[in-house]
């Protein structure tokens, strides 16, 4: 936004220093993005009397002139209309450079214009940058000597372009900048001087106003000038404008666009006697409803747009822009002016969607002042009457809705947060001056705690700590000191999760397995395969999602199995081989029973692993060797004994029906089951469309992490030479190590001390559903070592007694 340093001027009394108000400006959060500095450019122009005008002896409408330019005479031909001898005017002479509106420079230099030399040129207005007036040459107070330069007299005006951030709509007009910069400076604001003479006759006499509740529009005023006298307006208006970017268009418009610009309130005026029926009707569009706007642009209405009506038809977008059919013209003597608050979103999005995006409609966006509506009303129509002549006729017709505000925010801000949020003290009275400073009124004191009213101008402070963003901002942020922080330095412990979480990680990488991170989702066709509908299975009945991204993605898991398992299938398919992943995650169950204060959802802390396919290296053949049963249980054993954990392994009680029932066991610590670990069925992996044989594992986290916390109780061990024997022993596949274990402890062998399993054979020379197992035992006692003859007759009694029920054979 450009803000005119003359137009600030009106407002408060500022530094003569450029600079120091740019930095002022930036310091109280309103960048400065450039600066136009007139003056500087225009810096060779001098003002100049004019000693004799001829005509051109070969032109009908250019001038041979002479003039004083206080240094000495020159010639200068001139094809202004109005140049005439006696004039005091602004010589451009041999040297000086003027910026053109296409973006050259024309550089004056000793020219032939015709057959005559000039030297120089007698200039028009904007020519020199001070307005669009090209009517002629622009004329001086004959006060004024000869030979000064021209930027002396104060003309130019300096420019600052401001990027006014959204939060910020009490900032988008000259009288909300003048404020910041009157409390930055410690300043006083003028009051606003305007002198209003209304007549007897009321305005309600004259016009009606009807606002559909709910539409969109709160607050309306209109006010009525009749015998108004629409002509140009007066050049201290037209260059403020200029200054800011906007044209001139005549005195009645200037007014209403010098009031949004100076303090920020969007005005319209209608030519009232084009609106039929004299009245003014605020109501949603009809579908199909036409207008065309003051820029020529027809525009087909939806019920979405908010509009201005007569009593006919459409007279104006409200907030946006108005129509052609209403719009002040030269022939216009009665004016009624629009005063409104329009709702910032209906006016966004209408605007948006008929493309007629406009300087009102920018400050309705981002939120006027409720409560000025009417006193702004009263601002614009005297400079009606001081610019255009006719009479105000008395009040206004207006309309409250319901949902306008009525009462002013209020906010208490405590001292003592001001000292804890900035850190620094600041009194009492400091804070209190400037908050005061921006409109802000002190309502109550008690203590240390102020309760402020916000004005209207301000809907960005809704908080204590927007407040004390305000007196941060007006302290100064480079008045702060600042400070390093103090704390007490403690050891930063991970939570127990994420330690056992980065173990497990690195544990199994090294063991050559692959993290997955699935998304934490999996569809309920997975798990049904892996788990079925049994409703006492918890992990049978996830949790559907109301509204899926896909059926794929339809249930939250109960178990990571479903989804590290279709990785498996993924691998196979484009990478064929060898398939060895892992992941941790969570896994959620429904509660029977939810608590209102939860989401109904127990959570358990997961580890799932799966090997398929080649699993090693054969060193017989060197070819791949395949996954199986024995190899899988050792890579988890040894996974839990590098994680800290001492694991047994032992027939479930209730197998898994989606592992193989042979392959299939419960992974126990101490007395707690961590989880299950096996062969994939067969049905299952199909269903999967998983060739490879493949072993998973599936073990609760929190329970490992419990089980690694619990005190260890140092056990003592033999420091005896300990005596080992093997035993062969052929038995039915359908026999597993941990029922064979189980057996020989039930025999209670004597001074036996560890039971270990050397190889499992399956193949030539035995017997079809058989299978032969090797055992290392271990005989030690803790005060001597054992004899050949009490180790060899404690191991042949056992051996004898394994063989008693002859499902076990000795090879």
């Amino acid at each position: 936004m450009k803000v005119s340093l003359s137009w600030l001027k009106r407002h408060v009394d500022l530094p003569e220093s450029v600079a120091e108000i740019e930095k002022a400006l930036t310091s109280i959060g309103l960048e400065v993005e450039g600066i136009e500095e007139p003056g500087k450019v225009y810096d060779k122009l001098v003002v100049a009397k004019v000693l004799t005008c001829e005509n051109h002896p070969d032109s009908d409408h250019l001038h041979i002139t002479t003039v004083d330019n206080g240094k000495e005479v020159v010639q200068v031909v001139c094809g202004a209309p109005n140049v005439a001898a006696g004039q005091t005017v602004v010589l451009a002479p041999i040297g000086a450079e003027l910026p053109m509106s296409d973006g050259s420079v024309l550089k004056m230099k000793k020219s032939k214009i015709r057959g005559v030399e000039s030297f120089g040129m007698i200039c028009a207005e904007d020519e020199i940058g001070l307005s669009d007036d090209h009517g002629g040459i622009m004329v001086l107070d004959d006060s004024i000597p000869a030979g000064t330069p021209f930027v002396s007299l104060g003309m130019y005006d300096v420019c600052f372009e401001l990027n006014v951030t959204p939060n910020r709509p009490d900032a988008l007009c000259h009288r909300g900048v003048a404020r910041e910069l009157a409390a930055k400076f410690g300043r006083e604001l003028k009051p606003l001087a305007y002198n209003l003479v209304e007549e007897a006759e009321p305005a309600s006499s004259a016009a009606s106003v009807e606002v559909i509740p709910g539409c969109g529009c709160s607050r309306y005023t209109a006010r009525v000038i009749k015998g108004v006298e629409v002509k140009q307006s007066p050049s201290w208006l037209a260059k403020l404008l200029h200054t800011v970017g906007m044209n001139s268009i005549n005195n009645v418009v200037d007014v209403t666009n010098f009031i949004l610009m100076d303090v920020g309130q969007p005005l319209h005026s209608f030519d009232m006697d084009q609106l039929k029926g004299s009245m003014i009707k605020v109501r949603r569009a009809v579908k199909g409803e036409k207008i065309q706007t003051i820029d020529h642009t027809d525009h087909e209405l939806t019920e979405a747009e908010l509009v201005i009506c007569d009593g006919d038809r459409p007279v104006a977008v409200a907030g946006t822009m108005g129509g052609v059919e209403s719009e002040i013209v030269d022939t216009t003597k009665n004016v009624l002016l629009e005063s409104a608050y329009f709702n910032p979103t209906i006016v966004r999005k209408q605007a948006k969607r008929l493309g007629i995006g406009s300087d009102s409609s920018y400050r309705f966006e981002r939120g006027i002042d409720t409560t000025t509506q009417d006193e702004y009303s009263k601002y614009a129509c005297a400079m009606i009457q001081e610019v255009a002549g006719g009479k105000v006729l008395k009040g206004c017709v207006e309309y409250t809705g319901e949902d306008h505000q009525k009462e002013l925010t209020k906010i208490d801000l405590r001292v003592s947060r001001v000292a804890k949020i900035i850190g620094m003290d600041i009194a009492a009275d400091v804070i209190r001056k400037h908050l005061t400073s921006i409109n802000l009124k002190l309502a109550a004191e008690n203590g240390e705690t102020m309760t402020f009213e916000i004005p209207g101008n301000r809907p960005d402070l809704e908080r204590e700590v927007d407040l004390i963003e305000e007196v941060a901002r007006l302290v100064g942020f480079d008045n702060i000191p600042y400070s390093l922080p103090k704390f007490t330095m403690q050891p930063n412990e991970l939570p127990a999760v994420e330690q056992m979480n980065r173990k497990i990680r690195r544990t199994l990488s090294a063991m050559g397995l692959h993290e997955c991170l699935n998304l934490r989702f999996t569809s309920k066709a997975r798990t049904e395969a892996l788990f079925g509908t049994d409703a006492s299975d918890r992990r049978a009945n996830p949790a559907a999602l109301l509204n899926p991204l896909s059926e794929e993605l339809g249930v939250v898991p109960t178990s990571l199995l479903p989804n590290l398992l279709k990785n498996v299938a993924e691998n196979e398919k484009n990478r064929p081989g060898s398939v060895r992943l892992f992941e941790v995650a969570k896994g959620q169950f429904k509660r029977e029973r939810a608590d209102v204060r939860d989401n109904g959802f127990d959570e358990s802390n997961l580890i799932a692993l799966t090997v398929a396919g080649a699993f090693d290296v054969n060193p017989l053949n060197d070819k791949p060797a395949q996954i199986d049963f024995a190899a899988f249980k050792g890579l988890v054993q040894s996974f839990f004994k590098r994680c800290g954990l001492v694991v047994e392994f032992r027939v479930p009680e209730k197998l898994e029906a989606f592992m193989h029932p042979g392959k299939q066991t419960e992974i126990v610590c101490g007395k707690t089951v961590l989880g299950t670990m096996g062969a994939l069925h067969p049905s299952v992996a199909k269903s999967f469309e998983i060739g490879y044989e493949t072993y998973v594992m599936e073990a609760n986290l929190d329970k490992m992490i419990e089980e690694s916390h619990k005190k260890i109780i140092f056990q003592a061990f033999s420091r005896q030479v300990p005596s080992t024997r093997d035993i062969s022993l052929e038995v039915a596949k359908s026999l597993t190590h941990e029922e064979i274990v189980a057996r020989i402890k039930g025999l209670n062998p004597k001074n036996l001390a560890k039971i270990s399993l050397k190889s499992i054979y399956e193949g030539e020379k035995i017997e079809a559903g058989k299978k032969n197992m090797v055992y290392s035992l271990t005989y030690q006692t803790m005060d001597r070592t054992l004899t050949d003859d009490e180790v060899n007759k404690a191991h042949n009694k056992l051996r004898d007694k394994l063989v008693a029920n002859g499902d076990i054979v000795l090879r």
